[in-house]
């Protein structure tokens, strides 16, 4: 029977679509050989039922599978293998044809690769389906035996019932594109734990396989179950669960980090910075690796995206935490390693294998450490056949080839948006960079967003330290470093320098609207002062003698009574002995207006009263604006120091004063507590009016920002120095319960409020 008549016989009962295909493309039957006319025809009955755009869809698929396999000795075989997993599902044929294109050749593995995919099909489609689309990816990596080995695994976890289908269908994807770096034992484990989920949410049990096994490679076996117990035990909702088995909600991160043993990164990571850049020569930065939760491939390891070096926040043991470092390092010093690893076809063995090489050219030593961690280290390691190795080792990790071409694309498309249209000098556009990807920002457009927003009120026009005048004078200061649990020192440049003292109507019109309330503040303040010596006569002990109370007791015994000790008088020196130092935040965000006014003005408003009240009482006080552009450039605006007497001067520099840049508060607080560590008064205050939000360039995240300032409230305390914050911003209310729970703060309902409030709030601090 020639093809059209069998197309006619085939459209009379079921293939229409078919015969209406062929007869308006009479040629495509005739680049295929005559033998495949008849399973080409087979196949397409699987899809008479659709309609028929979808059916002709399918016809071109399988028609141009079959042309491209036509050279293929085997090709009867894969076809018969098409047919037979077309009976499972018209939807696998596809992916089936697609997958064994790319496989070896010949029946020996092609019928146990079929049948292990139909075994998958007939528990789930749609996992069979992922093994066929995965399958040529993890034959590269794994062979032929251990792709079979992958697959069986999710067949067999499939058999626990139709609940676990979501993890299996994960653990077939995710295994795929870590290329199996996961033990194969590792996986049967976790499998073990998704089906247990699975039986109160097949959801939070596919969050498990993509996420939460990640989060646990750090526990062992039995903490591992732990974790997973405990989140069964403690999340009643579907959403619960998804969250802790995603590693969402804190409760998951809390619970790891307190079953996790070992060698924490934050005791060792200033040690390991040292020696990674001693090796590469250049500086290094090591973050945890906790960020890439959630990047494909990546399986809870080190990693590097070509910048930075991330390392699991604990591990067994020093030695494999120093391999882990020194390996990605070494991986760093390759020219461009997104080139490198663009290739899809990288054989990620001898990539590691030539990183091993340079690192034991230098530090030949490590070898020793390398034996001794891997169970079957090749004696001629690193210089033998990568064939040769069976498994990845312990300290190679990830390497993650689409996560470092993301980051070179839009480190590239970044710097080159900024440098063009912000013409930004290419140094600061770097550290911003370096910040915000520590942090885990890889996308362009995040980056450019949230640089945006850093940078909207900066200028860029603060002089360098060179030409800022003889009057200027400079400090450095450490940075607390939550990530390194340390202090990096000599880090932030802190410059101070006068506000100039131009005349100008500021003060006066102050002085003219505000008059009598100018006056009552004076007035009220003027009551505080004490005297300065106070008498207390007849006491028992004191400076002089009380003449009168002596005459008295020298009577008094005469007279047969006890002669009095209570002859001296006692002078006690009861003066305010009080000195404060009055921080205004002139960051970029004050220039916004507030009912017609703008922050920065109300804020000057407050600080002459506060002035022209302290000037009447007579305690010491100095007054700096604050702002900053990078490390380098934290300006302290000397409106008043200790020293400096109150008047026209003064308040010609509060009228000048204006908002410039962002926020380095940490810095800040340090240089103003060493000013106020110069004074001898028992009582010392620094009061700063601030939105709360310390946010500066190359001050990493907000956690990192917070954590310094925090730091730097507690030595003021323990300088004996009284911090209090002022603020109106909403936002800032929540950022100074992180900031400093312990340090005295007010949230002012209204920022307009600040000029009547001041005094009160002074009063009740020197009470």
């Amino acid at each position: 029977m020639d093809d059209s008549l069998q197309c006619r016989n085939f459209s009379r009962s079921t293939l229409s679509q078919l015969r209406e295909f062929l007869l308006a493309h009479p040629h495509l039957l005739q680049r295929i050989p005559q033998a495949r006319h008849s399973e080409f025809i087979k196949l397409c009955g699987y899809v008479a039922h659709l309609r028929s755009r979808k059916a002709v869809e399918f016809f071109m698929i399988v028609f141009r599978s079959i042309e491209a396999l036509a050279d293929r000795p085997d090709i009867g075989a894969i076809l018969r293998g098409a047919i037979f997993m077309g009976s499972r599902g018209w939807a696998l044929v596809e992916p089936y044809l697609s997958a064994v294109s790319s496989l070896p050749m010949g029946a020996r593995f092609l019928t146990p690769f079929t049948l292990c995919a139909e075994s998958i099909a007939r528990r789930d489609a749609d996992c069979a389906i992922a093994f066929l689309r995965n399958a040529p990816i993890v034959v590269q990596s794994t062979g032929e035996d251990g792709l079979l080995k992958w697959g069986e695994r999710a067949r067999d976890a499939l058999r626990a019932g139709r609940h676990v289908w979501k993890a299996a269908r994960a653990y077939l994807e995710e295994a795929a594109a870590n290329r199996c770096g996961t033990s194969p034992e590792r996986w049967v484990f976790n499998l073990e734990q998704a089906g247990t989920i699975a039986m109160r949410s097949s959801e939070a049990a596919e969050e498990f396989i993509r996420l939460g096994a990640r989060l646990c490679l750090l526990l062992n076996e039995e903490d591992t179950k732990r974790w997973v117990q405990t989140g069964l035990a403690e999340c009643r909702t579907t959403e619960e669960l998804c969250s802790y088995f995603s590693c969402v909600s804190l409760k998951a991160l809390e619970t790891r980090d307190g079953l996790v043993s070992g060698v924490a990164l934050k005791d060792r990571v200033n040690s390991l910075t040292l020696l990674c850049e001693a090796y590469l020569g250049q500086p290094v930065k090591i973050r945890s690796n906790r960020s890439l939760i959630g990047v494909k491939a990546f399986t809870g390891g080190p990693a590097t995206d070509g910048r930075t070096v991330f390392l699991p926040e604990s591990v067994q043991g020093y030695t494999l935490l120093k391999l882990m470092a020194l390996h990605q390092t070494a991986l760093l010093q390759a020219h461009d390693l997104a080139e490198v690893l663009k290739d899809g076809a990288i054989n990620e063995t001898s990539i590691h294998m030539e990183a091993d090489r340079r690192l034991l050219q230098r530090l030949p030593n490590l070898l020793g450490d390398m034996k001794r961690l891997a169970e079957s280290l090749p004696e001629l390691f690193p210089d033998c056949d990568s064939g040769i190795l069976r498994e990845n080792q312990l300290w190679w990790g990830n390497l993650l080839p689409e996560f470092v071409a993301d980051t070179s694309k839009a480190v590239a498309q970044v710097k080159q948006e900024l440098c063009d249209e912000a013409q930004l000098p290419p140094e600061i556009v770097e550290a911003l960079l370096e910040s915000l990807l520590a942090e885990g920002a890889r996308d362009a457009d995040t980056l450019l967003a949230r640089l945006g927003k850093m940078l909207e009120f900066v200028d860029f026009e603060s002089p360098d330290v060179e030409d800022l005048g003889e009057e200027v004078q400079t400090f450095l200061y450490k940075e607390w470093d939550q990530d390194l649990a340390d202090y990096k020192l000599d880090w932030c440049l802190v410059r101070q320098r006068p506000v100039p003292d131009d005349p100008n109507p500021f003060a006066q019109e102050l002085r003219d609207r505000l008059q009598s309330l100018v006056r009552l503040i004076r007035r009220q303040f003027s009551m505080l002062k004490p005297e300065r010596f106070k008498k207390y006569r007849a006491q028992p002990f004191g400076d002089d003698l009380d003449l009168d109370a002596l005459v008295r007791a020298v009577i008094d015994m005469r007279c047969g009574s006890f002669l009095s000790d209570d002859v001296y008088i006692r002078r006690d020196k009861r003066l305010r002995d009080v000195a404060v130092l009055f921080l205004v935040d002139l960051s970029g965000s004050t220039e916004e207006q507030v009912h017609g006014r703008r922050v920065v003005d109300i804020q000057k408003e407050a600080i002459t009263l506060m002035a022209e009240a302290l000037d009447s009482l007579g305690d010491p006080f100095a007054v700096y604006g604050f702002s900053s552009e990078g490390r380098f450039r934290v300006d302290l605006l000397t409106v008043k120091s200790f020293r400096e007497q109150y008047g026209d001067k003064v308040r010609h520099r509060i009228g000048n004063l204006e908002p410039a840049n962002l926020t380095r508060l940490g810095a800040v607080i340090r240089h103003a507590t060493s000013r106020l560590d110069e004074m001898t008064a028992a009582v010392k205050l620094m009061v700063i009016l601030t939105d709360g939000r310390p946010y500066d360039i190359e001050y990493g995240s907000l956690d990192y920002a917070m954590a310094d300032t925090r730091k730097a409230f507690k030595e003021a305390r323990l300088n004996k120095v009284h911090p209090f914050i002022i603020t109106s911003d909403e936002k800032g209310a929540s950022y100074l319960k992180k900031i400093c729970p312990q340090t005295q703060s007010v949230v002012l309902p209204k920022a307009e409020v600040l000029p009547h409030v001041l005094p009160a709030i002074y009063r009740r601090l020197t009470a």
